[in-house]
């Protein structure tokens, strides 16, 4: 895949992980929803038992141009969108998984 920049790559390779990561969701119109996220832990780790204050796990932020170069996600990987998609990743997709 020709990637818009070598970050976006990067951040893609780092999605599920703890951290920023970078990946696509499709929609119900076949179109792609592109989501920067951010994860206090690693997919699948136990939650801590106690916290003084509340903690946020996982934080997608939908976005419509990549934050290092400025191209339009939707224009460069339109005809993409099923090799980018990792809807799995996306919050609501595994609530399941993190409940305390």
């Amino acid at each position: 895949m020709k990637w818009c920049c070598k970050m976006f790559e990067g951040w893609f390779q780092e999605a599920g992980k703890r951290g920023i990561g970078v990946f696509a969701t499709v929609r119900r119109d076949s179109t792609a929803s592109f989501i920067l996220q951010f994860r206090a832990l690693d997919q699948g780790k136990a939650t801590p038992a106690h916290s003084e204050s509340p903690i946020a796990l996982v934080s997608d932020i939908h976005i419509q141009y990549c934050p290092w170069c400025g191209t339009n996600l939707q224009k460069k990987y339109a005809s993409r969108v099923q090799e980018l998609d990792r809807s799995e990743l996306a919050v609501g997709a595994d609530l399941t998984s993190i409940k305390a």
